[in-house]
C-alpha cells in the first residue's frame, strides 16, 4: 500500500479480514519521514502462514487520521 504524508509521523498499518479480524500488522507506531511510502504485504498473517485468497482491508492510521483501502489477494 502506498501512502504520502505530508510531515513525519507516527503510523500504523494493519491488515483486516472481511469480518474485521486482525490479519497483521505491517507498521506499528512507527515514526516515518515526511514524504511518499509503500508497504508490501506477502499475503501471510501475523503467524508467517499463508492468507486465503479474498477481500482484505488496510488501515493506515497517522497524524490523526485513519484511512481504510479495500484490496484482494489472488494465489
Amino acid at each position: 500500500m502506498a501512502f504520502e504524508l505530508p510531515a513525519a509521523g507516527t503510523v500504523s498499518l494493519h491488515v483486516f479480514d472481511l469480518q474485521s479480524r486482525l490479519v497483521r500488522t505491517l507498521l506499528s507506531g512507527e515514526v516515518v519521514p515526511q514524504g511518499r511510502h509503500e508497504a508490501v504485504w506477502d499475503g501471510r498473517d501475523g503467524s508467517g502462514r499463508q492468507a486465503a485468497s479474498g477481500t482484505y482491508f488496510f488501515r493506515l492510521e497517522a497524524g490523526g487520521k485513519v484511512e481504510t483501502k479495500r484490496a484482494i489477494l489472488v494465489k
